[in-house]
């Protein structure tokens, strides 16, 4: 396991929630390096690490949007820095995280509305966190249900009729409370580049809230395209 807390000293004046971050943990040999993205804000909540499976090299991610509620600005300034970062790697990449957003995650992905979009007035002429999550993005890799979507037609037949506008899946409900089950969200997603297909992929929120947690695991199977046979 490689925790983020561990790549970065404390500073005396940071709010419990910074000596936490984020983490990978995995099976077989240990990563060949770890980092974390200092160009932007926060940089506990992206957490990067270089690995191999059976011998090609690949770049692992783990990453945790701030609440725009409490943190304001912060949010899409850190997504922004990381969209942008994204755009420069070639892969093979994933990274798995906690978005804090789409607003709406319409079944067409034009359709997408994170809660801080490119153009909002709260942003004051600053780009938003659709760099990274939303229509807009800024990089290429892609949500791993979307994809796993692409090929299941009469699954997306089955959301077009019963919520177009989403969320395609559960993994966290907004304002819970005793008497309110919440709004439905899909926070959490898993991004792949177009090194990888997607055998299968599960969204377990019954299992997290049962765990203690109030997110769904989101459990994707992968395959890695092999590299290509020399000509």
């Amino acid at each position: 396991m490689v925790r983020a807390v561990d790549l970065r000293a404390a500073l005396p004046d940071d709010r419990p929630v910074r000596r936490r971050g984020v983490a990978i943990a995995g099976r077989g040999s240990s990563p060949r390096s770890t980092w974390l993205l200092t160009d932007g804000p926060l940089p506990e909540r992206t957490l990067l690490a270089e690995t191999a499976i059976e011998g090609m090299p690949l770049t692992v991610g783990s990453y945790h949007a701030p609440p725009g509620v409490t943190w304001g600005l912060v949010k899409p300034r850190q997504a922004v820095v990381f969209a942008s970062w994204l755009a420069t790697q070639p892969g093979p990449l994933l990274f798995g995280a906690d978005a804090n957003t789409p607003l709406v995650d319409a079944l067409q992905f034009a359709d997408t509305r994170t809660h801080w979009h490119t153009g909002d007035r709260h942003l004051r002429g600053e780009p938003g966190d659709d760099r990274l999550f939303g229509p807009g993005k800024v990089h290429p890799l892609d949500d791993a249900l979307r994809r796993w979507l692409g090929g299941c037609p009469k699954d997306v037949a089955a959301l077009q009729v019963a919520r177009p506008q989403g969320p395609l899946a559960v993994t966290h409900r907004t304002g819970r409370r005793k008497d309110f089950p919440g709004t439905a969200r899909r926070f959490d997603s898993v991004w792949i580049s177009r090194h990888w297909t997607v055998r299968r992929i599960q969204h377990l929120y019954d299992e997290g809230i049962a765990a203690g947690s109030d997110h769904a695991p989101v459990v994707v199977d992968l395959d890695l395209t092999p590299k290509p046979t020399p000509g």
